[in-house]
């Protein structure tokens, strides 16, 4: 059975995602569609299907597949989360459970729109009951195994890579104005790196990261901001 789109959508690039979404609409659907279906209405011997919603169906349909849409049922993503709070690392855990990293990131990052029932797990149980109820001796070994194979390879965040430094104007698809959003190398907090702060926001003080390699450079800070602060915009405006 042909997945739905909106359980694949948010592995996706954003421009990608972005254009899957205008298409369902267009279409006059929503997220209940399955591939198959919007597959089936933008047909690509169809001129009038533009060259980058061909594009965007690739992906798409590549992930339906299964060879890297995994479905994470709710004990997967639990595990996950207590495994990242143990400190396994997002690119160990992505490899162990066949997972884009995004996933991961979406998983134990507290402003994502994303899987908010689990991280509504962890602190209704505390934070230790929660990793005896979700972290076995197998799936212990399995992802301390998948670290020590990840360690010799992390890369190290670069405070030179300053091709995005400084202010951006980002506007969500669904958005009616601009954020304002500053990207800078930040040396106070708690790892080094690349963060960026929505100076529109909810929380316009506040410094933020989506991840371990969005700390990296100011480019995949600027790349995980974009995905972050279009959810958050696409989630909150009416």
């Amino acid at each position: 059975m042909s997945q739905k789109v909106n359980d694949i959508i948010d592995t996706l690039e954003l421009s990608v995602k972005i254009t899957i979404r205008n298409m369902v609409a267009k279409a006059g659907a929503n997220g209940e569609i399955t591939v198959d279906q919007l597959l089936a209405l933008y047909p690509h011997t169809d001129p009038n299907v533009t060259r980058d919603e061909r594009l965007a169906l690739v992906p798409l349909r590549y992930r339906e597949t299964g060879k890297f849409a995994a479905k994470l049922d709710f004990q997967k993503r639990c595990e996950i989360l207590a495994l990242y709070r143990k400190g396994i690392t997002r690119e160990a855990l992505a490899a162990m459970y066949n997972v884009d990293r995004r996933t991961i990131t979406h998983i134990y990052t507290q402003q994502s729109p994303h899987y908010k029932n689990v991280r509504q797990e962890e602190v209704g149980l505390g934070p230790v009951k929660f990793a005896d109820m979700y972290i076995n001796d197998d799936i212990l070994n399995r992802a301390l195994t998948y670290k020590q194979e990840k360690d010799g390879e992390k890369p190290v965040n670069n405070k030179f890579a300053r091709g995005k430094a400084g202010v951006h104007n980002v506007r969500g698809n669904m958005c009616e104005y601009q954020h304002r959003v500053i990207i800078e190398w930040r040396e106070d907090q708690q790892i080094p790196g690349w963060y960026y702060r929505d100076l529109d926001g909810d929380n316009p003080l506040q410094w933020f990261s989506t991840g371990e390699d969005s700390l990296r450079t100011s480019q995949s800070c600027y790349s995980g901001m974009l995905t972050d602060i279009t959810d958050r915009l696409q989630i909150n405006t009416p």
